[in-house]
């Protein structure tokens, strides 16, 4: 009975700090200004010199997950199939879209392979995890960019990367 009892309390111990954690998360914009091609880097790190992830678009919208001190929030982006978390500066996040350009762009999938669909990929590499096939002609938002590979999101909310080229 006491171990049964333990047990109890460990789960709602868990799901509270679950609930709790889920109320932290606030919705937040991207807010780069008034320079459509200006892009909010997202770091691994929450330091200017730490690797970055990407950069992104005003109007992108992220998920603060924590305060992570110094000018920094840790987020999230997408949801669903995938999204990718990091660091951003606080000061380029607005809980307001009305006072944000909006700078993503509407693109069609498309297949410089002649294959019916493409690969949407975890990372910016050939060599990451595949999220789901996009048929080509699907409309995605491009969000972001990392070298050759645009982040974009699905119109169910994934976040996954495609090359420039398969894009049009």
């Amino acid at each position: 009975m006491k171990r049964q009892m333990m047990r109890v309390l460990a789960v709602c111990a868990l799901l509270l700090m679950l609930c709790t954690a889920a109320a932290l998360a606030q919705t937040a914009y991207i807010n780069n200004g008034s320079n459509p091609k200006s892009m909010l880097n997202m770091r691994a790190n929450p330091d200017r010199n730490a690797v970055s992830l990407g950069r992104f678009y005003s109007g992108t919208q992220v998920q603060i997950a924590a305060d992570a001190g110094g000018g920094w929030s840790k987020v999230t982006i997408g949801s669903g199939l995938n999204s990718v978390s990091g660091y951003m500066m606080t000061q380029y996040l607005s809980e307001e879209i009305g006072a944000v350009l909006d700078a993503r762009q509407q693109k069609k999938v498309a297949s410089p392979y002649g294959t019916p669909a493409v690969v949407l990929r975890d990372q910016p590499s050939d060599s990451y995890t595949a999220v789901t096939m996009l048929p080509v002609g699907e409309a995605v938002c491009v969000i972001g960019v990392a070298g050759r590979f645009c982040y974009v999101q699905t119109q169910s909310g994934a976040v996954g990367c495609l090359k420039s080229s398969e894009l049009n």
